[in-house]
């Protein structure tokens, strides 16, 4: 046997699977190819341990779950070693940068180092598949055209998830660090997009009674960065969708019809993939009855299915590289191409349907929502007593009584749905009642 080196990894036992996974990632990320022996020492003494089907398919499922994008071949058999069986691990593929429990390592000789952000950037800017160099192209803005503090949070988040290694000291530096400068010194498109102050992208939002744009109902634009964006799209949703109300101890649990981490998931994706570039069109919220659609005007590279990424069939196809590395560095994103992964493993635990749609204009994401939730009784319940919500709605009404229903909705932070109901409830009880028509009318309290 040869010794470890770029491309040979032994570990004693599977004890230390998670260190193995990590090598085989290492070694595809220097080498594309590499073996893993579990039963041999580093001094290439054989280990013996028990091995059974049970034992190799434990291993094949903890490779194929943590290493992403799955290697175009992976082999987990058992071979002889000086009359012990010990198991060999075979993986190549090409499709790098590959990651092993959402971290990027190289190899180096026979060890595993975590890919500093200079290698893990040059990684993605070599894949051919990148869409366009438009992030790269440079501005005319200025530092004080930076929101230094959006900028000052994200390198401190970056630090903290231990995916940079610098401390701020002012905005040329960190957005340098970003690589978000070009060697003339001009701030790059993405870095403005990412942290500029002049709110550069428009985001479309809407929200519908029924599961039509012919019955009135709230539009909006909203414009920001792409942090701000982000965090709009992601609260506009949570507002305008329905929660179950539990009480666990002496706490109330409230519960989004959609889990929220796959609603953050799938409005991260639509900014990290979106054409900016595109004239005329924009990424959209809509909220309907029925569904939420969430749109960006970027279709998926060559028409490929989520699936294959979230099945690890294919790495992820990055067309902002610069805007998606700056979201990896501060946690937006996890492991690039993992998002679909996760937002479809947390539908099917929850009873989510949902249903996305890839053409030429662009992706479009759709959450069924669950008619439990609109129908519940118990959701949200009103007692005898006016409650804190109740009073929320009063107080907002004694504010401004031309307020509609989707204002108290955003003010409040609760959907239209659990609105309406408390505002039903109050006119039952003679405490409120409409004055006029929906659109010229107001409310006054009684």
């Amino acid at each position: 046997m040869k010794d470890e080196n770029k491309t040979i990894e032994y570990k004693k036992s599977l004890a230390q699977l998670k260190e193995g996974v990590i090598s085989l990632s290492s070694m595809l990320n220097k080498s594309h190819k590499g073996e893993l022996f579990f039963g041999i020492t580093p001094e290439k003494k054989p280990f013996k341990f028990d091995i059974s089907k049970k034992t190799l398919a434990d291993l094949s499922n903890e490779i194929r779950t943590n290493l992403k994008p799955l290697p175009i071949e992976l082999d987990v058999e058992v071979v002889k070693f000086e009359g012990i069986d010990v198991i060999r691990v075979y993986v190549e593929g090409d499709d790098t940068p590959y990651s092993a429990y959402g971290r990027y390592y190289y190899r180096v000789d026979d060890g595993d180092i975590s890919m500093s952000n200079d290698q893990l950037q040059k990684y993605f800017e070599k894949k051919e598949n990148n869409y366009s160099k438009w992030e790269d192209k440079p501005t005319n803005y200025s530092y004080d055209d930076i929101d230094e503090d959006l900028l000052i949070n994200v390198i401190r988040t970056a630090n903290d998830k231990g995916r940079l290694n610098y401390v701020y000291r002012g905005i040329g530096e960190a957005l340098t660090k970003l690589d978000l400068i070009d060697e003339n010194g001009k701030i790059k498109t993405a870095g403005y997009y990412l942290f500029g102050k002049g709110k550069p992208i428009t985001l479309k939002e809407a929200n519908y009674p029924t599961d039509s744009r012919t019955e009135f109902g709230e539009i909006k634009e909203f414009k920001g960065n792409v942090f701000e964006c982000i965090t709009e799209a992601i609260s506009y949703i949570l507002n305008h969708i329905s929660f179950k109300s539990d009480i666990i101890g002496f706490q109330r649990i409230d519960t989004p019809e959609i889990p929220k981490q796959a609603i953050r998931e799938i409005v991260v994706n639509s900014f990290a993939h979106s054409k900016y570039d595109v004239k005329g069109d924009y990424n959209q919220i809509v909220v309907y009855k029925s569904s939420v659609r969430i749109y960006n005007p970027g279709s998926i590279y060559k028409n490929l299915d989520p699936m294959k990424f979230a099945s690890s069939q294919v790495g992820s196809k990055i067309r902002n590289i610069l805007i998606a590395s700056v979201l990896y560095k501060c946690g937006y994103i996890d492991a690039f191409g993992t998002g679909f992964d996760r937002t479809f493993t947390l539908c099917i635990k929850n009873n989510i349907k949902y249903e996305y749609k890839n053409d030429d204009f662009g992706f479009t994401f759709i959450f069924y929502r669950d008619p439990n939730y609109l129908n519940d009784e118990i959701n949200d319940k009103i007692n005898d007593k006016i409650n804190e919500l109740d009073e929320a709605i009063l107080s907002e009404i004694r504010n401004n009584k031309y307020v509609t229903i989707p204002e108290l909705g955003n003010k409040i932070a609760k959907s239209n749905a659990t609105i309406y109901r408390h505002v039903g409830q109050l006119i039952k009880k003679g405490m409120l009642r409409r004055i006029g028509s929906r659109k010229t009318g107001y409310w006054e309290i009684l």
